[in-house]
């Protein structure tokens, strides 16, 4: 006999269990809180829907008919497994799992977070793997949402961010300028016109060339704007080159201390009140209640 699902009640399938372990209507009434009668309705539903008595009042009591022992065990694990997959929470063991986490990023956390990061996944989840992919000035929407990518770590001002996405400010950093030590025109800090007729090197932090960035913005707010002599999609060429010309770079501080470690460059303070740089974390609300999705959001908050 076929039975369509959509037309069985699978809350009879409780009934079902209830009945079979306690051989006993009312006492199965009381296992999953049913009036007498709504068990005895149930029942009777059972029987009609599966063409078998089920349950036979004999004298040793209500014995169950070969079909309903048959349907027993199958029925009670497939109870079992839907309470299982429905009310068991997930677990997350970053000593143990092999999760691989992917985030589409700036340069800027590649090289001031990601070792910070790494040094500590090391310790806390040694068999993780994480993978960085370069963010261009297109936000990988499709990709948040089907799970390809867990996190975007953007450049907040710099990107529109959908409303169906979740984001949460992050690092704060402030913007300076960097020149060559042998730098003879422009002295520790640099004046809005020394800033607007000196050549830049401009890094393209979005993968996208002479794009508008945070400090442009603010200059044309003043009525200004700055001119390009070369730009490139990374700190460490746009260095090289600023350390054989007497061209300006405007980068965030952490970054800027970064290459004045390795390099023959020095520090120049902006202006008065340049905009602060920031980054943001997205991420999809369909996996925020994914353990390791929470776990790996909360190591990247605590750097």
């Amino acid at each position: 006999m076929s039975i369509n699902l959509r037309n069985f009640d699978l809350n009879l399938l409780v009934c079902f269990d209830a009945l079979m372990s306690e051989r006993n209507v009312s006492k199965a009434a009381e296992k999953v809180f049913l009036s007498q009668s709504g068990m005895s309705h149930a029942l009777s539903r059972l029987r009609t829907l599966l063409g078998d008595p089920i349950l036979m009042r004999t004298e040793q009591g209500m014995m169950p008919t070969p079909r309903a022992l048959e349907m027993e065990v199958p029925v009670r694990e497939m109870l079992n497994r839907i309470n299982r997959t429905i009310y068991t929470q997930k677990t997350f063991d970053p000593l143990t799992s092999d999760r691989k986490f992917v985030l589409y990023c700036t340069e800027y956390f590649e090289c001031l977070v990601m070792p910070k990061l790494m040094a500590h996944l090391e310790k806390v989840a040694p068999h993780c793997t994480v993978a960085a992919e370069i963010l261009t000035h297109e936000l990988p929407e499709s990709k948040l949402t089907s799970g390809e990518v867990d996190f975007v770590i953007g450049v907040e001002g710099l990107m529109d961010i959908p409303k169906n996405l979740k984001s949460r400010s992050w690092i704060k950093d402030s913007l300076v300028c960097v020149v060559r030590e042998e730098n003879k025109n422009i002295g520790p800090s640099v004046s809005l016109e020394q800033l607007t007729e000196t050549p830049h090197i401009l890094i393209s932090i979005l993968g996208s060339p002479f794009r508008f960035g945070l400090l442009d913005n603010w200059l044309e707010k003043q009525g200004v704007q700055r001119k390009y002599s070369v730009s490139t999609a990374a700190f460490l060429p746009a260095a090289l080159i600023l350390v054989e010309t007497d061209y300006i770079m405007t980068l965030t501080r952490r970054m800027a201390t970064k290459l004045t470690e390795i390099m023959p460059l020095r520090l120049v303070k902006l202006p008065n009140n340049p905009p602060d740089f920031r980054l943001n974390l997205i991420w999809h609300p369909l996996y925020e209640k994914d353990p390791a999705h929470i776990w790996f959001k909360w190591q990247l908050l605590s750097l």
